[in-house]
């Protein structure tokens, strides 16, 4: 597996900071933005919420370029240099055949994701339905 394909600017799965956990998914994320056409990463990391909307603070933006790099040097992502418009020249980012194979990957993964997720609440709600005293008012 490589490494963006663990994803994210921060957490590996061994972390149990909060912030850090609501970016689990930051690699697909920028994958599926990607999906839609080439931008700037600035741009990027300003539509990362409208991907994970209950993610209060998108990753902070060393992290997130440093990521970006990363999925680039795995070949899911290419960029360039835009110099069309006035002032600093900004990196262009688009994503390669290999980060829509990536990208349906994640798909893929976040679906049994949620299904196993579904199951706990279900076997939860069950155990919690359980754990209940009859209603002592029903005699």
């Amino acid at each position: 597996m490589r490494s963006s394909e663990h994803d994210d600017g921060g957490d590996s799965g061994r972390s149990t900071g909060r912030r850090q956990a609501r970016w689990r998914f930051t690699t697909p994320a920028v994958l599926l933005l990607l999906h839609a056409g080439p931008a700037h990463g600035y741009d990027l990391l300003a539509r990362l919420p409208g991907v994970f909307p209950r993610a209060a603070e998108p990753p902070d933006p060393g992290t997130f370029y440093r990521l970006l790099r990363t999925i680039e040097a795995d070949g899911a992502l290419e960029s360039s240099w835009d110099t069309t418009q006035g002032g600093p020249a900004r990196r262009v980012y688009a994503l390669t055949d290999a980060g829509r194979e990536q990208l349906e990957w994640w798909s893929l993964q976040i679906e049994r994701e949620i299904e196993a997720l579904q199951r706990f609440q279900a076997a939860y709600r069950a155990a919690a339905k359980q754990e209940r005293p009859a209603d002592s008012s029903a005699t």
